[in-house]
């Protein structure tokens, strides 16, 4: 996934932060890891990332 299609909208407070992808039928919401530049899946919508 390249880091310019990311929406980033939170952080973690370590540096990593959340983000959507915005364009994309699927309102995934993922985790950019500024360690390892790797993007992991968190919820499947930001309505559920917010609960």
């Amino acid at each position: 996934m390249p880091f310019d299609a990311l929406l980033f909208f939170a952080d973690a407070g370590n540096g990593d932060l959340f983000a959507l992808v915005p364009g994309v039928r699927r309102p995934d919401v993922f985790l950019w890891d500024h360690e390892t530049d790797s993007r992991t899946w968190v919820a499947p919508r930001l309505a559920t990332y917010l609960e």
